[in-house]
């Protein structure tokens, strides 16, 4: 199945003009497609945070999920849909790794000025591609016309009131912050016990345990303002 669910933009205001949609692509749809070999190596993907391209091919920092250390040394194997560059932290089963992305949807993507790929974004052995893509009207549309190239399948599409609504009452941060903070959540600094310390999100960041903490100490100052603020409106 291919599924498309279209919104406004995630962060920010709606009046800024930007837009998203998620779409969900099974493994048998996109079996043709370089990025399909990553299943054989990683139970899942998952992008933390982009990096911008670099010589036109995307980076990102990603999780991967496996049963095999090794899979992270298969660096000839996946040098047409994820190339490690660097492992910036590994655990029990998982690592969190920097990589270029020269897969076929990726790099289409990235051709397009007004469009790009952002979290919640991931692939798994079980659950297929599902990416968010955010931009203009006329990025989205571009992304759009070339998935359906791409996957030659009837594309189902509906409005998502629901994660609209959600994500438009969201207060905007600083890139640098909202990177900051989105990491700690996917790092599961939130949870209940926590799963990592401030001091592992500088390392994988490569910024200082006390940025991190002024990043976060704002950010949560502002998301539970707004929130506030919001609860007694409604």
């Amino acid at each position: 199945y291919l599924i498309a669910v279209f919104g406004r933009n995630m962060v920010g205001n709606a009046s800024d003009g930007l837009r998203f949609f998620q779409v969900k692509i099974s493994n048998k749809q996109a079996q043709h497609l370089p990025g399909a070999v990553i299943n054989h190596y990683f139970s899942k993907v998952e992008m933390i945070a982009g990096l911008g391209p670099e010589d036109s091919i995307p980076r990102c920092i990603a999780r991967v999920e496996f049963d095999d250390p090794k899979s992270l040394e298969e660096r000839d194997a996946l040098q047409h849909s994820f190339v490690i560059e660097n492992i910036l932290m590994q655990g029990d089963g998982y690592a969190y790794v920097k990589v270029k992305t020269p897969g076929t949807i990726q790099l289409m993507i990235a051709q397009e000025d007004e469009c790009w790929v952002v979290p919640p974004t991931f692939l798994s052995s079980e659950g297929g591609f599902f990416m968010t893509i955010q931009g203009t009207s006329r990025g989205l549309k571009y992304a759009r016309d070339n998935l359906v190239s791409l996957i030659p399948e009837k594309l189902e599409m509906r409005i998502s009131k629901t994660i609209s609504a959600d994500w438009i009452a969201a207060p905007k941060l600083p890139e640098r912050r909202h990177t900051v903070m989105r990491t700690a959540v996917e790092m599961g600094y939130y949870d209940t016990p926590r799963k990592c310390t401030q001091k592992e999100i500088a390392v994988l960041l490569g910024i200082q345990q006390g940025t991190v903490a002024e990043h976060l100490q704002y950010a949560e100052g502002i998301i539970v303002n707004s929130w506030a603020k919001q609860i007694s409106l409604s």
